[in-house]
Protein backbone atom coordinates (compact mmCIF):
# COMPACT_ATOMS: atom_id res chain seq x y z
CA UNK A 1 0.00 0.00 0.00
CA UNK A 2 1.18 3.51 -0.80
CA UNK A 3 1.46 6.45 1.54
CA UNK A 4 -0.15 9.88 1.52
CA UNK A 5 1.85 12.88 2.65
CA UNK A 6 -0.39 15.71 3.84
CA UNK A 7 1.08 19.15 4.35
CA UNK A 8 -0.40 22.49 5.40
CA UNK A 9 1.72 25.60 4.95
CA UNK A 10 0.62 28.95 6.38
CA UNK A 11 0.88 32.10 4.26
CA UNK A 12 -0.15 35.75 4.32
CA UNK A 13 -0.52 36.16 0.55
CA UNK A 14 -3.49 36.56 -1.74
CA UNK A 15 -4.64 33.35 -3.45
CA UNK A 16 -3.54 34.84 -6.80
CA UNK A 17 -0.01 35.48 -5.44
CA UNK A 18 0.20 31.93 -4.06
CA UNK A 19 -0.83 30.52 -7.45
CA UNK A 20 1.67 32.73 -9.28
CA UNK A 21 4.49 31.59 -6.99
CA UNK A 22 3.53 27.94 -7.48
CA UNK A 23 3.45 28.32 -11.27
CA UNK A 24 6.83 30.10 -11.27
CA UNK A 25 8.38 27.50 -8.92
CA UNK A 26 7.20 24.65 -11.16
CA UNK A 27 8.61 26.37 -14.26
CA UNK A 28 11.90 26.96 -12.45
CA UNK A 29 12.07 23.33 -11.27
CA UNK A 30 11.46 22.10 -14.83
CA UNK A 31 14.26 24.32 -16.13
CA UNK A 32 16.70 23.16 -13.45
CA UNK A 33 15.76 19.45 -13.50
CA UNK A 34 14.42 18.58 -16.96
CA UNK A 35 15.50 14.95 -16.66
CA UNK A 36 13.52 14.45 -13.44
CA UNK A 37 10.43 16.44 -14.41
CA UNK A 38 10.06 15.73 -18.12
CA UNK A 39 6.83 13.79 -17.63
CA UNK A 40 5.42 15.87 -14.76
CA UNK A 41 2.08 17.54 -15.46
CA UNK A 42 -0.22 19.77 -13.51
CA UNK A 43 -3.74 20.94 -14.21
CA UNK A 44 -5.70 23.66 -12.46
CA UNK A 45 -9.33 22.66 -11.95
CA UNK A 46 -9.97 26.25 -10.80
CA UNK A 47 -7.84 29.19 -9.62
CA UNK A 48 -7.26 27.58 -6.23
CA UNK A 49 -6.87 23.86 -6.92
CA UNK A 50 -4.10 22.07 -8.78
CA UNK A 51 -3.72 18.36 -9.48
CA UNK A 52 -0.38 16.92 -10.52
CA UNK A 53 1.26 13.73 -11.66
CA UNK A 54 4.86 12.73 -12.21
CA UNK A 55 7.24 9.82 -12.02
CA UNK A 56 10.24 9.01 -9.85
CA UNK A 57 12.22 5.78 -9.97
CA UNK A 58 9.72 4.47 -12.50
CA UNK A 59 6.83 4.99 -10.08
CA UNK A 60 3.83 7.28 -10.59
CA UNK A 61 3.32 10.06 -8.02
CA UNK A 62 0.08 12.02 -7.90
CA UNK A 63 -1.35 14.69 -5.68
CA UNK A 64 -3.13 17.96 -5.27
CA UNK A 65 -2.62 21.45 -3.92
CA UNK A 66 -5.47 23.55 -2.55
CA UNK A 67 -5.02 27.27 -1.91
CA UNK A 68 -7.05 28.58 1.00
CA UNK A 69 -6.92 31.96 2.72
CA UNK A 70 -3.96 31.71 5.09
CA UNK A 71 -3.10 28.07 4.23
CA UNK A 72 -1.94 25.94 1.35
CA UNK A 73 -2.87 22.28 1.68
CA UNK A 74 -0.97 19.67 -0.31
CA UNK A 75 -1.48 15.94 -0.60
CA UNK A 76 1.15 13.79 -2.27
CA UNK A 77 0.30 10.16 -2.98
CA UNK A 78 3.37 7.94 -3.07
CA UNK A 79 3.23 4.40 -4.43
CA UNK A 80 4.41 1.49 -2.30
CA UNK A 81 8.00 1.55 -3.57
CA UNK A 82 8.42 5.23 -2.66
CA UNK A 83 6.37 5.16 0.57
CA UNK A 84 9.51 4.36 2.58
CA UNK A 85 10.83 7.84 1.71
CA UNK A 86 7.75 9.68 3.04
CA UNK A 87 9.26 10.53 6.44
CA UNK A 88 12.31 12.13 4.77
CA UNK A 89 10.35 13.90 2.04
CA UNK A 90 7.71 15.58 4.20
CA UNK A 91 10.03 17.94 6.14
CA UNK A 92 11.88 18.90 2.96
CA UNK A 93 8.65 19.71 1.14
CA UNK A 94 7.38 21.71 4.13
CA UNK A 95 10.62 23.72 4.32
CA UNK A 96 10.59 24.50 0.59
CA UNK A 97 6.93 25.48 0.77
CA UNK A 98 7.53 27.82 3.69
CA UNK A 99 10.35 29.54 1.76
CA UNK A 100 8.14 29.83 -1.33
CA UNK A 101 5.30 31.55 0.51
CA UNK A 102 7.29 33.88 2.76
CA UNK A 103 6.18 37.54 2.59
Amino acid sequence: MGKNIKISIPHELSPAEVKQRLVEALADARAKHPDLLRDAHETWSNDNEMHFTGHAMGQRITGSVEIKPGQVHATIILPLLLAMFAAKLKPRIEAEGQKLFEG
